[in-house]
């Protein structure tokens, strides 16, 4: 039996109360016919030291370690760990998936990581399993692992990449909850309601107000993430995603998945995990009418806004729905434009007004910095946004604004290279990423001053906006 020690890398200061649904994917999506046991630690929740982990794979035992890498800012803390294990076991391979592989080549050359998996990881990673079976466990001769699509390893000293997998007929996996719990908290991942999950994000004074929208009975039941569909129909500069385009899972499959949660963990309230939810229209409106019938509330985490009408809000209000997040980003046009948001004011305004006439929670979500910000193009958002904020609003709103990142994979990482705000040299760059650990985007000291002024001219702008919406 091959044993398999899975990990995930801490993506913040804090434990996630998001479920890793990577880490689920995987130990499901493995070819059963490799014999292979797996083990999840689970970094993010119980936050190890190292010498804990090293205990942990002593235990254990495994000739595989797979690490799970959502954000290229946990970069330093990857490298550090993997130079450890490799210290201690270094008979041991290390195999990398998530979204931190995009920087594949500096993961690569500067940590002690054996192959990187690009896009959806299980198929690559059952056939990667199945030639170091072959080879037991001894990487010899990397040639032999150039026909395994999605993979990049060293070859000659230098990173190959085989090309893309082929995730055409890959079937969409929920996140099992029953696996994960045999290995970590499972009510960090399936908090109440009316517990800390929504009291961490909304101010004290209105939390109250918005756990009115609530079916009562659910108040005192658990949060489900689940998925729709995944992918995105857009392509912010600002936005990195290995996927390319937009799956809708059956939505039939989605309500009956739903029905396991409520008859397992008494499910109170359906949060819609996904970057684009509602833009397959007679897919959510079966999952909608279900919603409501089972009068189960609902959270839908990134609608666009170009998706949604009047009477679409209104249907989603009457079936229980209490909150929606847009990707609003601005509320300047030419803003919009520079981020190929595709979207417009008018619809980002439109959007907005709806979630307040029928007293639906959002949060507006604002990327300030971006290349070609003004302060025009700030009094033109703060100008907009005052429009639809009433001022006797009686139902929460929060405001998230977070200075702009040049996140590696995006349009605006590349933009910083072209211009000099990140050097070309392989140890620049990795400085860079090394210096993003922890770092929170609201916080302007980690800033690249895109814009033609000062950064202490342009420090005000955060507060100045939430300010002039919130006060």
């Amino acid at each position: 039996m091959t044993k398999i020690l899975l990990m995930n890398i801490p993506s913040g200061p804090y434990p996630t109360d998001y479920p890793p649904v990577g880490i689920s994917r995987v130990i499901e999506g493995v070819d059963p016919k490799l014999n292979c046991d797996f083990y999840f630690y689970d970094l993010d929740y119980f936050r190890p030291s190292f010498e804990e982990i090293k205990d942990k794979i002593q235990e254990f035992n495994p000739q595989i370690i797979g690490f799970s890498a959502i954000l290229t800012p946990a970069y330093a803390y990857l490298k550090k760990l993997s130079i450890h294990i490799k210290e201690n076991f270094p008979n041991t391979i290390q195999v990398l998936g998530g979204e931190m592989a995009v920087i594949s080549n500096i993961i690569l050359l500067k940590t002690k990581m054996d192959f990187c998996v690009t896009g959806e990881s299980e198929p690559t990673f059952s056939m990667l399993i199945a030639k170091l079976q072959q080879d037991n466990f001894e990487i010899k001769n990397n040639e032999t692992y150039k026909d395994i699509n999605g993979l990049v390893f060293l070859l000659n000293g230098i990173p190959h990449f085989t090309g893309y997998a082929d995730e055409s007929s890959n079937a969409l996996k929920q996140m099992n909850y029953e696996l994960i719990s045999k290995h970590t908290n499972l009510e960090q991942y399936m908090q109440k309601i009316d517990g800390q999950f929504y009291r961490n994000r909304i101010n004290k004074y209105e939390i109250d107000n918005f756990f009115s929208s609530f079916y009562s009975d659910n108040l005192s039941k658990r949060i489900a993430n689940i998925c729709a569909s995944k992918g995105c129909v857009g392509k912010c500069t600002f936005c990195h995603r290995f996927f390319k385009g937009y799956k809708v899972i059956n939505p039939e499959e989605v309500i009956n998945y739903i029905e396991d949660l409520i008859k397992k963990y008494n499910i109170g309230l359906i949060q819609f995990a996904e970057e684009n939810f509602g833009s397959n229209s007679k897919a959510t409106y079966k999952i909608v009418k279900y919603l409501k019938e089972k009068k189960l509330n609902w959270a839908a985490g990134a609608v666009r806004v170009s998706t949604v009408s009047e009477d679409m809000i209104k249907a989603w209000k009457e079936s229980g729905c209490v909150q929606i997040n847009f990707g609003i980003e601005s509320c300047s046009q030419k803003m919009l434009d520079i981020m190929e948001k595709y979207t417009t004011v008018e619809e980002n305004l439109n959007a907005l007004k709806l979630l307040n006439k029928y007293g639906i929670f959002t949060i507006i979500g604002l990327v300030i910095g971006v290349p070609g910000e003004t302060v025009q193009t700030i009094e033109e958002t703060v100008k907009n946004l005052s429009a639809v904020i009433p001022e006797d609003i009686n139902m929460p709103y929060e405001i998230c604004i977070n200075w702009f990142q040049a996140v590696p994979g995006t349009q605006g990482y590349e933009y910083a290279r072209r211009i000099g705000f990140i050097g070309n040299s392989l140890e620049e760059e990795e400085k860079y990423i090394e210096d993003l650990y922890n770092v929170d985007a609201n916080d302007i000291r980690h800033y690249l001053n895109f814009t033609d002024y000062d950064k202490e001219e342009i420090a005000y702008w955060k507060e100045y906006i939430f300010f002039e919406l919130i006060s």
